[in-house]
């Protein structure tokens, strides 16, 4: 027989275990399933502190008291576990929060009649305290009372549903911590039935807080053995349910945790992995140097790297890019349906993985760029979320906007010397003709040839102008305005520059004073002599308008389009190389109205010095004038 004095040691040191416990996983960033986990923990603490109370009671009033506050408090465990689980099996979010506070509330209601049982006895209708094998109280429960706690026991028994379900059909590289979790969760239910079996003595409470140590310490494996609570369901609330793209979740030491059902499809090798270092299973994520069986010397085991088809400064060959393309011949390795390693970059000074790797998946090259985002634990990296995206066709995209814009470059020097050199004979031969003979058809040819030269450079303009623009200066808008107008045939027109533009933004100025040369041009062809052209700022960029006639609303829209124009001597190629300038900037650029009711050309999206961009060099750039 188990004497009062063990009994109550027991009690207390099941309680300092759950104590210790609470305190030690307790992290203000833990997720909802560890701030539930600590509150079963906690929960089980305050009981033994009230069993002990119960046994050293030295009334038995107080005896009473204590069994009542027992009762309310692991009248709590039922549902703190059912949620658990809710949320562990990721069903939590499926469930109204109305259904939720109904539950919370139902138990404040029961530990509340519990708690004052003494002035109604509703819950029990009479105590006895038991003599043997120690004193302890017992109390004959109510008709009510089993409809009190008929719900706790539905929570508990739904519980043990939904984590068997889970362990049946859940995800298989969660398995051994569903199945941890069950078997922490069982012993609660043989506890009871050896208790009202006889088989255990001594009050009910009490033999849960002494069998609480073995479910937190099979729990606790799961915990701190697999990171239950901080990484597989942080990362799979995180990312891996909103991305189509493949997400992996490793530990500190690269071991395999979670993956969702994109990576199972891709990299199909990672359902036979789990639990083990990743690289079995992708291998190309890890540099090729400390992959399992490299020695660094050549390629490891599960390298097939082809050879020849990678260059000694870690790119591919020519070979090899051309094999990559449509129509490409597959080498040995790829024609047997194998992924195999072509190129992998090495891991970055904060990262054990590559950023990059492609490898050769069903005959073809395919690209992947890999994203890895530590995942923090109590202050430290405990492992990693990697996210690898397919970026094989925006590559392809790149490289196909790349071979267009050599293209446009050749393009451009074809305008700028194989055209203009035949063109500039055809122009000094005419002119040679007309010193000669005065005959109208000359004077037509000549404005023809001119007309040539004209589009010759204003396509010449759109070709480079549209190009993307590397590097950004301060410049001064007003600045660049006023000099733009200085280089434009203004004629009767006026220039009015506002105090507001008087703003610093960035873009490249030779650029930006062709976008306002071009818009003066416009102004002054559509509008009359004495056209009055503004430059305002806006909340987001600035704006040129003028009093002419502006521009009808149904032709707002395609003013900017190649070869667009309503002036039979202009080229439609103005708003064109604007928009195009704006482009490359990333700017926007719309065509609306202006209060005078001609037209006003807004510019959104410009960046100025009050909003830095990143890599600001300080400079301050206006054409015609230096403002440092």
């Amino acid at each position: 027989m188990v004497s009062e004095t063990v009994y109550v040691g027991l009690v207390a040191l099941s309680t300092a275990i759950a104590v210790v416990a609470a305190w030690w996983l307790w992290d203000e960033e833990m997720s909802l399933q560890g701030r539930l986990f600590v509150g079963i923990v906690a929960v089980y603490a305050v009981a033994g502190v009230l069993v002990v109370g119960e046994l050293l009671a030295p009334t038995r009033r107080w005896m009473i008291v204590a069994y009542n506050f027992e009762a309310a408090v692991t009248a709590f465990l039922p549902l703190l576990w059912f949620l658990f689980i809710l949320e562990y099996t990721g069903y939590l979010r499926r469930v109204p929060r109305a259904a939720v506070y109904a539950l919370v509330g139902w138990n404040v209601v029961v530990a509340v009649l519990e708690i004052t049982n003494p002035t109604h006895d509703l819950v029990w209708s009479e105590y006895t305290v038991l003599a043997s094998p120690f004193p302890h109280v017992q109390a004959e429960g109510t008709a009510l009372a089993v409809a009190l706690v008929l719900p706790g026991s539905i929570l508990y028994y739904a519980a043990i549903a939904l984590l068997g379900a889970h362990l049946l059909v859940g995800p298989s590289v969660g398995r051994k911590q569903t199945a941890a979790l069950l078997v922490g969760y069982l012993p609660t239910f043989a506890i009871f039935t050896l208790w009202f079996g006889g088989a255990i003595p001594g009050p009910l409470t009490g033999a849960l807080v002494i069998g609480s140590p073995l479910i937190l310490a099979v729990v606790a494996w799961a915990v701190f053995r697999h990171q239950l609570f901080d990484l597989a369901p942080l990362a799979r609330e995180s990312v891996l349910e909103v991305l189509d793209d493949a997400v992996v979740v490793v530990d500190r030491d690269r071991r395999l945790l979670d993956y969702n059902a994109a990576a199972a499809e891709r990299f199909p090798t990672v359902l036979d992995h789990e639990a083990e270092p990743v690289e079995r299973a992708i291998p190309e994520l890890c540099p090729a140097g400390e992959r399992e069986g490299d020695d660094g010397d050549g390629p490891g085991e599960h390298d097939d790297g082809l050879p020849g088809d990678e260059g000694a400064d870690g790119t591919l060959t020519d070979a090899a890019a051309e094999g990559s393309g449509a129509g490409m011949t597959p080498s040995e390795p790829a024609s047997r349906g194998e992924p195999t390693d072509v190129l992998a970059s090495t891991g970055t000074d904060d990262s054990p993985f590559v950023s990059t790797f492609t490898r050769f998946e069903d005959g073809e090259v395919r690209e992947y760029d890999v994203t890895v985002s530590p995942l923090e634990v109590r202050g430290s990296v405990a492992g990693y979320t990697l996210v690898l995206r397919d970026v094989t066709e925006r590559r392809q995209h790149v490289r196909d906007l790349e071979q267009q814009t050599t293209q446009l470059e050749q393009f451009a020097s074809t305008l700028s010397h194989d055209l203009r050199n035949p063109l500039n004979v055809a122009h000094g031969r005419v002119e040679l003709a007309r010193e000669r003979h005065d005959d109208e058809h000359l004077d037509t040819a000549s404005d023809a040839l001119e007309r040539i030269d004209q589009i010759i450079g204003d396509t010449l303009t759109l070709a480079r102008e549209g190009q993307t623009i590397d590097e950004l200066d301060r410049v001064d808008l007003a600045t660049v305005a006023r000099d733009a107008w200085g280089t434009v045939d203004t004629g009767d027109a006026e220039l009015d520059v506002r105090a507001d533009a008087g703003v610093r933004i960035y873009a490249d100025a030779t650029r930006l004073q062709s976008v306002f040369e071009n818009l003066y041009r416009n102004c002054i062809e559509h509008g009359d002599a004495s056209v009055t052209v503004t430059v305002e700022r806006t909340d987001d960029g600035f704006a040129v308008a003028d009093d002419g006639p502006g521009v009808p609303p149904d032709e707002r829209d395609r003013v900017f389009e190649y070869a667009y124009t309503t002036d039979d001597d202009g080229t439609g190629l103005g708003l064109a190389i604007v928009e195009a300038i704006a482009r490359a900037h990333g700017w926007s650029v719309e065509m609306t109205e202006s209060e005078a009711g001609g037209a006003r050309v807004v510019f959104s999206g410009v960046e100025t010095v009050e909003t830095p961009i990143a890599g600001d060099g300080g400079r301050v750039v206006a054409v015609g004038s230096t403002d440092d």
